[in-house]
């Protein structure tokens, strides 16, 4: 079964293995994804990551997310609405 929204958390850790990047969840919340050294193509693997396990695309502009901050209210954002988290 799929998830349907995703945690900083879980974004630290494709960070982590998509785009090779070491960080956590205090830092990937308070800075971009260039300030994390995470490039566009790493930014777009995270995307096809998060697609694959929420089973829904996102988006087309999700890849252009600024932020590990933005891209997690992007994926919750578009989660139904029994599953929003308060």
């Amino acid at each position: 079964m799929s998830q349907s929204t995703i945690t900083i958390e879980e974004l630290v850790e494709l960070i982590s293995t998509c785009a090779g990047i070491r960080t956590d969840a205090a830092s990937a919340a308070a800075r971009t994804f260039e300030e994390l050294g995470v490039d566009s193509l790493g930014v777009l693997g995270i995307v096809a990551e998060i697609e694959r396990r929420i089973g829904r695309k996102l988006p087309g502009d999700a890849d252009m997310s600024p932020s590990p901050a933005a891209l997690v209210a992007l994926v919750d954002e578009g989660a139904p609405a029994s599953l929003e988290r308060l």
